[in-house]
């Protein structure tokens, strides 16, 4: 697990546990997951790639690993194929993170209609952005730190991204 992120925004108070990989994500699930669960008001938000697996079945998998030790509201959402997906369905916000990205290049290709569908989405972003030319790999942490700050809530496309904020939305009702 990486070194965790805080912060309070509106009133909401919120704390993100970054996870190295599924594996370290199902262990936490199992064993740092029942004390956060304990704090006065908390509320739990897992979220997980979708990758190839089935979304019932990676969320039933969730589910079972925490089984009936969380205290607190807890939400899954699955990450239809990708996280990166979410990326592809605000291109605006690709662009302000990497102003040499022409957002318009893409806008409105067929292949965009429909971000969740999209395999392979972060050698899809890695061959978009003019910066990351000749990298083989996706530096995923520093290009989700880029572009998350700027993401639009409301306009992004992704249908798995607004059932994400969706999930929160209700949570804090």
């Amino acid at each position: 697990m990486m070194s965790p992120l805080s912060a309070t925004e509106k009133g909401v108070c919120f704390h993100v546990l970054v996870h190295q990989g599924k594996q370290d994500l199902e262990k936490a699930l199992k064993s740092t997951l029942p004390s956060l669960s304990k704090i006065p008001g908390a509320r739990i938000i897992v979220t997980r790639d979708q990758d190839r697996g089935d979304c019932k079945v990676v969320k039933q998998t969730l589910t079972e690993l925490v089984g009936n030790r969380c205290d607190a509201p807890i939400l899954y959402r699955v990450v239809c194929r990708e996280l990166e997906c979410w990326f592809l369905g605000d291109l605006s916000a690709i662009e302000k993170a990497f102003p040499r990205f022409n957002a318009a290049r893409y806008a409105g290709k067929k292949e965009y209609r429909d971000v969740d569908k999209i395999m392979n989405a972060d050698q899809v972003i890695l061959d978009m952005i003019p910066q990351y030319k000749g990298r083989q790999y996706l530096p995923k942490l520093e290009t989700a730190s880029k572009i998350s700050p700027h993401l639009s809530i409301d306009g992004n496309i992704s249908t798995s991204f607004r059932h994400f904020v969706s999930g929160i939305k209700k949570m804090l009702t």
